[in-house]
């Protein structure tokens, strides 16, 4: 597993499946890609240049085909549950290393949890719990906007939309007076993502992110007139997955949540499920019904039905009609950059959360954690330095990382350092590095330990 190339099997290419290939494959890694459907595997052979395999991947037939005796890790990732279990447990008996299964399924998660090696899963993923606990992170924050958290909660990514008279229009990034501890890691402009330097210039309409510690966001949202403020009242736009998975952490939390669902047994059951959430039913996207309920008077409105402009389109309502916060699920990356226009306040992507969760695994333990921001454009990565790190007790000036890359944070032990290039990287550091995708296979070598 610790391997710069290492062998690997996805079993399902859906939306997530083919993500997954499309990132690993990027990553360096040797793929061969097994589905029951031949257009999408003649889709992804043509546009990966990988090897696909036409069966069930939970036939030992096919993962014989697929030479599990031989690869390192195998990702089952097709609708079914079942199927992916099976799968896992099929390969381990076969030889392959490490498995990961999606689990989707609410009770088969929480039997898994405590019992997933006995299945021969080494990793569970379900892409709408995590998106939900994201979520759930976002409406929790007491600032409104996009935040992202590291380093075990000590730093706080936020985002920044650049607009007339604000006091770092127009300057250059090492001119603005930014509340310390924090730095501009990224800068969004009209689609096109770039990984700043000291002399690049902020304009009006930029869309920005902010690394600190939560003390110098929180005076960053101060100083844009933001005020903290407190969810209580939430209304989700759709009952599948997410709209469980976030229904029952936010009532945990004492918050009131209404739920909107079009499907009537879907109705029922979540009402059986989730006593303290009052389940509606109806059309969403009925802005009497939403006004009827109190939308103009809701804290925060989550829009996470299977279609992404419903999504981005209600949530844009929502924001119209005043509530504070809105959200929406999205699937496609291409819709990211418009959800910038808009103004929702954030958009969750299921697929890039679980890609993110499936790199850092595969680098073996040598990646703390990793997240993708904009549609999977730049990659945040942490470290921990080792004793063997090649940028260890190296100044950043001198430490040959490429442009495209910059070292956003540095934890050292409570302190919280936005380093400069005076600054020397030591044993023990917890580092935060920014970049954009296509500079991760050479930005990450030098906090990695050297080999031996």
């Amino acid at each position: 597993m610790e391997g710069a190339t290492i062998r690997i099997i996805v079993i399902g290419l859906g939306k997530v499946g083919t993500q997954i290939c499309t990132s690993l494959r990027e990553e360096g890694h040797d793929l061969v890609a097994v589905d029951t459907n031949e257009n999408k595997l003649t889709e992804v052979s043509d546009s990966l240049d990988i090897h696909v395999l036409k069966g069930n991947g939970a036939s030992v037939q096919v993962l014989k085909e697929a030479r599990a005796d031989t690869t390192d890790l195998l990702i089952a990732v097709t609708d079914s549950d079942e199927t992916n279990m099976i799968a896992c447990l099929t390969a381990k008996h076969l030889g392959v290393a490490k498995t990961i299964a999606r689990v989707r399924d609410p009770d088969y998660v929480r039997s898994m949890v405590m019992s997933k090696l006995k299945f021969g899963i080494d990793m569970v993923i379900n892409p709408e719990r995590s998106a939900a606990v994201k979520i759930a992170r976002l409406l929790t924050n007491s600032f409104v906007g996009h935040t992202e958290e590291f380093a075990g909660g000590k730093l706080q990514l936020a985002q920044v939309t650049v607009e007339t008279g604000m006091p770092f229009a127009g300057k250059q990034i090492k001119d603005i007076s930014l509340p310390r501890p924090s730095l501009v890691v990224t800068v969004s402009r009209n689609g096109h993502v770039l990984i700043p330097g000291g002399s690049d210039t902020i304009a009006v309409g930029d869309h920005l992110h902010v690394l600190g510690n939560r003390e110098s966001i929180s005076r960053l949202f101060s100083l844009q007139g933001k005020k903290p403020h407190r969810v209580e009242r939430v209304i989700i736009l759709g009952g599948g997955k997410i709209g469980f998975y976030l229904a029952d952490a936010l009532s945990a939390f004492g918050i009131k949540v209404k739920i909107v669902e079009l499907d009537e047994k879907r109705c029922l059951d979540l009402a059986e499920r989730l006593p303290s959430v009052l389940v509606l039913h109806g059309d969403g996207t009925d802005l009497e019904l939403l006004r009827t309920e109190g939308l103009a008077d809701t804290d925060a409105f989550v829009a996470v039905t299977g279609m992404d402009e419903e999504n981005l389109l209600m949530a844009l309502l929502a924001k119209q009609m005043g509530v504070k916060r809105a959200i929406a699920k999205i699937s496609r990356p291409a819709y990211g950059p418009i959800v910038e226009q808009l103004g929702v306040d954030s958009a969750i992507s299921p697929r890039l959360i679980t890609v993110g969760e499936i790199l850092q695994f595969v680098s073996g333990g040598k990646i703390e954690s990793l997240s993708l921001l904009l549609d999977g454009r730049v990659e945040v990565a942490e470290f921990i330095i080792g004793p063997r790190a090649k940028i260890r007790n190296k100044k950043l000036a001198v430490a040959g990382l490429p442009r495209g890359v910059i070292v956003g944070a540095v934890v050292r032990g409570e302190r919280v350092i936005v380093p400069d290039g005076n600054e020397i990287i030591q044993k023990g550091d917890r580092v935060v590095v920014f970049c954009l995708k296509e500079q991760a296979e050479k930005a990450y070598p030098p906090f990695i330990a050297v080999e031996g």
